[in-house]
């Protein structure tokens, strides 16, 4: 099977749709598929994931130059600056701003009809709504190649960002096939498009290239991670003032954080002012898989404490490895974190997250115990061997309406039967 996986760009380190497409092109790949990638906007000359594709042998492409990036990119710091110097009208200047690319990356709809022509893939996998998707979506439709739509996150979210999701919605009924990645995610996903009803359950692919792991239980200190963009909705601030609040009960732990983003300096700060400094280290961006397992390998729980998520890539990388999780209780999380494998707790709440760390710093055997369960969950769930049949069975499906000449729109049924245990027979 050829299948096309298109997005908008590559978003930058530990970004989850990113992580999706590229674990999902590899595995496909390895499995004898003819997976590519387009993008409309080049990604940067080192980017990882893109290293990643070509060791994978898949290939990847793109529509647009690196000066029609460079200029978005520009565009995109002066409308910050003006929201920053502009407060009381930086909603409408986001807007507009919007509009803008929204309508640029408009203009590449010609080029991807052309370059669908050109390539005759068997069906295009489309995730995220980012300001591409509309015109990649129409351009396969309009080629008369089945398309299918995956989200990744929760739909309308993060706040402020409903005018693109609504924008998104009126190209929706063109897809063949739509998939959210969890059960919670698709209820969700149909609750809100009606007019596409039985969103299906995708969930992503994560290999673990080492192994099995083992949970650390020997050592007095017990390290927590994190791991995501050091902003707001991920909730890096928060995570530092629980850590603070647990420190005073147990002054044996230690924080390790992975990521880069808008509130570092806010973290080291913050830090100094707590008086955890020296217990908190910020590690910066693991550019490679292999930097990515040796941090999870270095801690002992993992912590993600975000306002807003749809199924978090770095929890189900924990989980690979034996760690036990603490997480917030939104979005498809507690469709991942089961009592048995983690603790989840409210968003936002500082107290809540500090007993959980404490709790688990405490109890060695219950870090043990998470940890086995995270691991069998996560084989269960999110291995290629798990997954790989489901994927396959999107696609065979979306080829199927599209031969009868329905869209999603007109009511497609389940997918094939499957073992995995999140798809409804």
């Amino acid at each position: 099977m050829k299948v096309l996986f298109s997005k908008n760009n590559f978003a930058g380190p530990i970004s989850g749709a990113d992580e999706i497409v590229v674990a999902y092109a590899s595995e496909l790949k390895q499995a004898g598929h003819d997976a590519s990638v387009l993008l409309v906007q080049p990604p940067s000359k080192r980017d990882p994931l893109v290293a990643r594709l070509r060791t994978a042998n898949v290939q990847f492409d793109t529509l647009a130059s690196t000066a029609f990036s460079t200029s978005l990119a520009t565009a995109r710091r002066v409308a910050i600056r003006a929201m920053r110097t502009f407060t009381p009208v930086s909603s409408l200047i986001l807007s507009n701003s919007r509009k803008v690319v929204f309508n640029l990356l408009q203009q590449y709809h010609n080029a991807c009809c052309a370059y669908l022509k050109r390539t005759r893939p068997d069906v295009v996998h489309v995730l995220t709504p980012d300001p591409g998707a509309v015109m990649l979506v129409r351009a396969a439709h309009e080629t008369n190649i089945p398309v299918v739509y995956q989200e990744v996150g929760i739909p309308f979210h993060p706040p402020g960002f409903e005018e693109v999701y609504e924008r998104f919605l009126t190209v929706l009924p063109l897809c063949t096939g739509v998939a959210a990645l969890s059960p919670r995610l698709a209820e969700e996903l149909s609750r809100v498009a009606p007019h596409v009803p039985s969103a299906q359950v995708l969930p992503l692919i994560s290999h673990d290239h080492n192994g099995t792991r083992t949970s650390r239980q020997e050592r007095q200190r017990v390290t927590f991670g994190f791991a995501a963009r050091l902003e707001h909705l991920k909730g890096p601030v928060r995570l530092l003032n629980a850590f603070a609040i647990a420190h005073q009960t147990n002054s044996q732990i230690e924080l390790k954080i992975a990521g880069e983003g808008s509130q570092r300096n806010e973290l080291i700060n913050e830090s100094r002012r707590l008086g955890v400094e020296e217990k908190c280290r910020l590690v910066g961006v693991y550019m490679s898989l292999k930097h990515r397992d040796e941090f999870m390998s270095s801690i002992d729980a993992f912590v993600l404490p975000s306002l807003t998520e749809g199924t978090p890539n770095v929890i189900i990388e924990a989980m690979a490895q034996a760690k036990p999780i603490i997480a917030t209780a939104i979005g498809g999380v507690p469709d991942l974190i089961t009592e048995e494998v983690g603790i989840l707790v409210p968003p936002g709440d500082n107290a809540e997250l500090a007993d959980a760390m404490v709790r688990l710093a405490g109890d060695a055997q219950l870090r043990r115990t998470m940890g086995v369960a995270a691991r069998r969950r996560y084989e269960q769930l999110f291995t290629p061997e798990a997954v790989l049949p489901l994927l396959v069975s999107f696609y065979e499906h979306a080829l199927q309406v599209h031969a009868n000449g329905h869209a999603s729109g007109n009511g497609h049924g389940q997918l094939s039967a499957s073992l995995h245990p999140w798809v409804t027979r």
